[in-house]
């Protein structure tokens, strides 16, 4: 994994602790750190920056269940 996707990771994981208020669990860090493509980070975090939450919630825990 290339260091600009590593430091999307990080900042993607930072905007969501700071809008919930707390650390993240281990599957919303999992939502976010699956994620290699640069399309589907920026998906990501355009989504973390609008929602809050529950909203936010629900959405990093989206495919709990699917696993």
């Amino acid at each position: 994994m290339d260091k600009l996707t590593k430091n999307w990771h990080k900042a993607i994981t930072t905007e969501a602790k700071d809008k919930l208020g707390r650390s993240l669990t281990e599957t919303e860090i999992n939502f976010i750190s699956s994620r290699e493509g640069y399309i589907a980070l920026e998906a990501i975090e355009d989504t973390v920056k609008s929602l809050s939450g529950s909203e936010l919630v629900n959405y990093l825990n989206s495919e709990r269940g699917s696993e």
